[in-house]
């Protein structure tokens, strides 16, 4: 039995040796055609040897696997989704009942195009811009070099792909004609033009004996005084793939490799973890893929760019071209999503539905508010950036003309000067609103809980008072059993309780329905 593993290697009979099951049962992962299927509402089993194990280990955040023994890993990939690719395993995919793959991409399609209009340091004149070069910039690394594995992988699309429209372009480049005159013998010249008059009788000529000449040439002889040019110039024509658009293909061509080199020397390390080591095998591999392409004849008489050819109708209309300039336009678009470099690497590389989920109900609220009052946003925290990273860190603000603020992860605790603090325990709320008048005037704070599919899930779903005192029995049970399912709603109290300025506190599910339990009096 034979499986691929993470670094495109076949991994032979030992494959066989390793198993998957679900904890707690004898049941082993379901398969399809191409990968293990793995839910991840649950744990895992992975049993085999231990040097094979720890391989594996090796491949995942520490976060996500625990040893059970010698032998066997427990798996805890909650709110995962998406494909992994593991040494002894070959490919996962990782679902969730709670929410799929469609819905993850259409989550994350929408916060991109949130974070692109929004104001980010609206206070600075440059903010947002881009240069015209073509070089990546340093904020965007990671995340230009996670698209750019994406298009080079065989898990994008066909349609996707960076490879075929690259070989394309090189088995049928764009070509122009080009003229250029060069001097020849008169004897041998086979092209008369415009300029040759010229050449004739500005050229200094040597005598000649008509008879050795054609009547024609006898005749031109003649009347240049019986003298004529031993060289004349020439118009010739020849194709040549030295165009913008070929220009601007290899000038892509070599921003790849730059993202690949400079992702090599970010993560180079005596002793690389397991998310270095797997960025170093992503970038032999993804360097091994553009290499034929890159050291292609072709390429050798195409100039330098000058400038983006945008107005190319060969750029987007024509088959390869097109899709190239598509995928420079996303890697130049590839950082407005603001995560740390840590949020960014559990979303793109585990798909991480709780921490997107979180960061789309602010932006979302961004949206709302913006709606509700008529304008957007004027001033906004400014993201930090570095190679791995473009930041929109805790106590980031958002704040309107008339007032209302939005602030992301703001921190609440007694030792903190400011407007707000919390008397007891330290607190961060997920989002925190401020309106400073009106009938809503007062503090607002939201958390978002990736937790369920419906209000019944966290223990909603009765009103009537013997239902309520039984979930407060069964929820003591819980509690002293280390877990209790309405832990949410603790967190809301501990909220109104220990923040005087709060008005009212909200939880954010996924769904539709709603629940309010107003304050008596």
């Amino acid at each position: 039995m034979s499986e691929r593993a993470a670094n495109g290697s076949v991994v032979n009979e030992t494959t066989s040796r390793v198993s998957v099951r679900r904890y707690g049962t004898d049941k082993p992962a379901p398969r399809t055609d191409r990968a293990r299927r793995l839910e991840t509402e649950s744990k895992w089993i992975v049993q085999g040897p231990r040097q094979q194990l720890a391989d594996i280990a090796d491949e995942l955040p520490e976060s996500t696997w625990t040893w059970a023994g010698d032998h066997a890993l427990i798996l805890n990939l909650v709110n995962s989704v998406g494909t992994l690719e593991l040494p002894h395993l070959g490919t996962l995919d990782l679902v969730t009942r709670k929410f799929g793959q469609d819905q993850f991409d259409a989550m994350l399609r929408e916060l991109t195009d949130a974070a692109t209009t929004l104001p980010f340091s609206a206070n600075k004149a440059a903010a947002g811009r881009y240069s015209v070069s073509t070089a990546p910039r340093d904020e965007v690394l990671y995340h230009a070099f996670v698209y750019l594995r994406y298009i080079l992988s065989d898990r994008a699309p066909e349609e996707v792909r960076l490879l075929p429209a690259l070989e394309m372009i090189v088995r049928e480049p764009h070509r122009l004609w080009r003229s250029h005159r060069r001097d020849v013998r008169i004897e041998a010249m086979t092209r008369v033009d415009a300029h040759t008059p010229l050449d004739l009788v500005t050229r200094p000529g040597v005598a000649v004996a008509a008879a050795s000449l054609s009547p024609s040439g006898a005749t031109l002889a003649e009347r240049l005084g019986g003298r004529l040019p031993e060289v004349v110039s020439e118009r010739k024509i020849r194709p040549t793939a030295d165009t913008p658009e070929n220009r601007f293909v290899k000038a892509f061509i070599g921003q790849a490799r730059t993202i690949i080199g400079r992702m090599r020397s970010a993560v180079s390390s005596p002793e690389p973890d397991a998310f270095r080591r797997n960025l170093l095998r992503d970038c032999d591999r993804m360097e091994s893929s553009l290499m034929p392409i890159a050291r292609h004849s072709m390429w050798e008489e195409v100039g330098r760019m000058v400038r983006i050819p945008f107005s190319s109708t060969v750029l987007q209309r024509r088959r390869g071209y097109r899709r190239v300039l598509q995928h420079f336009s996303r890697i130049r678009l590839a950082p407005t999503i603001p995560l740390d470099k840590d949020g960014m690497r559990d979303l793109l590389e585990l798909k991480n539905i709780a921490l997107l989920y979180e960061l789309w109900t602010f932006f979302r609220l961004v949206g709302e508010i913006t709606a509700v009052l008529g304008s957007p946003p004027v001033r906004s925290g400014r993201p930090a950036s570095d190679l791995f990273q473009t930041a929109f860190a805790a106590g980031g603000t958002f704040e309107w003309d008339s007032g209302v603020s939005l602030v992301y992860n703001e921190r609440f605790s007694r030792s903190r000067g400011g407007r707000w603090r919390s008397y007891s325990v330290p607190l961060i709320p997920d989002i925190a609103l401020s309106v400073p008048d009106g009938p809503n005037a007062g503090l607002h704070l939201f958390d978002a809980k990736f937790r369920a599919k419906a209000l019944a899930d966290v223990g909603f779903a009765a009103d009537d008072k013997d239902a309520d005192d039984k979930d407060a029995d069964d929820e003591k049970t819980a509690e002293r059993a280390g877990s209790f399912k309405n832990e949410d709603i603790y967190k809301m109290h501990a909220y109104r309780d220990a923040i005087p300025e709060a008005r009212s506190v909200w939880i954010l599910y996924p769904g539709g329905e709603f629940r309010f339990f107003g304050v008596p009096g």
